[in-house]
């Protein structure tokens, strides 16, 4: 019986996460709302409880466990270490401007509103990271992509994904510890310093063989399998050093990203991954979201969805700026990196899965994700609002 529960649960959270993911496509914005807003229907809040279904068991949890996993080892394909390199004063400058306001400025959210320094930390890390999936869209768009503000979004962006995954994996690592002692940082620092220097120097050194094994091997798709398996232990690895287990499979994608089999390996996981796993993911966040927290955490809501919006305005928009980057320019990088999505969302998650806002009821946590969706949707759209325009009057000029 529990089978057929779970084959109906994944069938039900398939089938609504690509029917709302659809809209949502049609509609300019990213899939990932309309998967969320699946969750949050087939949640017990609305339809789990009439249907007899729990998106938040154990067994749909793997499943969505399985599906982050796969979404950073792809976030890791993506990014370049020669790119990261060429990516220039400006980029980096927006990037670490853009993550320490926000960052600073979520965390003081929490602790004015009564909030514990976990929750905190949590929720001043979803502000962190960018995501440019509509705002490359506009770019490309009305030809801004290969412009100097189009390159400079771009490559922060690039370096926010790197530093929010670090990001995340000193506070999963404080929350498994349990403290802020400098002691305990210290030692947090060295374990994730040592997991990246072994895991990065190892694969690096060992991928281009396991590359050439797999040239004499008949089994189909064997790269792909090895790929993913270095993702999942790295990931045991991760989870040993009291890390995130995501931070492995980022920096196995990472590894994967610098071999010649790249954009096959990215396109075979992308088929299985957005075909399946990343939508059961997203659509187990939704579940998460109680409708009650909107109205018991609304201040809280708008405050930290203030400063997710003016953290951005200010932390990348005054680089800009300081890098003799013209008005313009500048307020073009400040509302492109705006955005957020899906590394806010997975921070969230995995923050409420590792018990950074774990309380009995779960009303925290309940509280920190149905946050970190409405400021993933509302900064989503203001791109679309404003960005169109100033971008074409920026070509003109250029």
């Amino acid at each position: 019986m529990a089978e057929v529960t779970l084959l109906l649960e994944l069938g039900l959270a398939l089938l609504l996460a690509k029917l709302f993911g659809e809209v949502f496509e049609r509609m300019g914005q990213p899939a990932v709302i309309g998967e969320i807003l699946a969750g949050v229907i087939l949640g017990g809040e609305v339809l789990g409880g009439y249907l007899g279904i729990d998106l938040l068991s154990e067994p749909f949890k793997a499943f969505a466990d399985v599906g982050v996993m796969i979404l950073l080892f792809l976030s890791g394909t993506e990014v370049e270490f020669a790119e990261l390199k060429k990516s220039g004063k400006l980029s980096s400058a927006v990037a670490f401007g853009g993550i320490t306001i926000p960052f600073i400025g979520g965390y003081a959210v929490m602790i004015l509103f009564g909030y514990g320094y976990m929750e905190a930390l949590l929720v001043g890390a979803t502000l962190t990271a960018t995501s440019v999936g509509v705002t490359a869209r506009i770019l490309m768009d009305v030809g801004g992509l290969n412009t100097r503000a189009g390159t400079s979004i771009l490559g922060a962006a690039v370096i926010d994904d790197v530093l929010g995954i670090i990001i995340l994996a000193i506070i999963s690592g404080i929350a498994v510890v349990g403290a802020v002692e400098l002691n305990s940082l210290l030692v947090l620092a060295v374990k994730i310093i040592i997991f990246f220097i072994i895991t990065l120097y190892l694969g690096l050194k060992v991928i281009g063989k396991v590359a050439e094994i797999e040239n004499r091997m008949i089994s189909a798709k064997a790269f792909l399998a090895l790929s993913l398996s270095l993702g999942f232990i790295f990931g045991v690895l991760a989870e040993e050093m009291q890390i995130a287990a995501i931070t492995g499979a980022f920096v196995a994608g990472l590894i994967v990203g610098e071999t010649p089999y790249k954009k096959l390996i990215s396109e075979d996981v992308k088929v299985l991954g957005y075909g399946f796993f990343i939508p059961l993911f997203f659509v187990f966040t939704g579940a998460w979201i109680d409708f009650s927290s909107f109205t018991s955490a609304g201040g809280v809501i708008i405050a930290a969805l203030i400063v997710a919006i003016v953290g951005k305005l200010i932390g990348c928009g005054i680089p800009a700026l300081l890098m003799k980057s013209s008005k313009l320019e500048s307020t073009i990088i400040a509302i492109g990196m705006i955005p957020r999505m899906e590394m806010g969302l997975i921070i969230a998650a995995i923050g409420v899965n590792l018990g950074m806002a774990g309380d009995p009821a779960g009303i925290v946590a309940k509280e920190t994700l149905s946050l970190a969706v409405v400021v993933s949707i509302v900064t989503g759209l203001i791109p679309l609002f404003f960005l169109k325009g100033l971008i074409e009057r920026y070509v003109q000029d250029v």
